[in-house]
């Protein structure tokens, strides 16, 4: 029968991970990093289902917020284009 020590040396409690920031406030530059790092650790299978699925979740926001960047960007360019005149050569 295991005492409290080995039981607690066997199964460690689980560290709270720290809440990360929200998407909406990360940078495009960083909002890729972090998706990439997600990829390598559910491909590399460094993490347990549970933990991948929150992953997962955490992910499609990351992909959310880029493709809003993207949006804006290719708005912000595509107005920049009308507004300027076209080259006469």
């Amino acid at each position: 029968m295991l005492v409290a020590s080995e039981v607690a040396a066997t199964y460690p409690a689980p560290t709270m991970p720290e809440t990360p920031p929200d998407p909406a406030d990360l940078r495009f530059e960083e909002a890729i990093a972090e998706l990439e790092s997600i990829i390598e650790q559910i491909d590399g299978g460094e993490i347990g289902l549970e933990q991948a699925m929150v992953a997962h979740r955490r992910g499609r926001a990351l992909v959310a917020r880029c493709r809003l960047v993207l949006d804006a960007v290719e708005q912000e360019l595509e107005s920049a284009d009308t507004d300027s005149p076209a080259d006469a050569s």
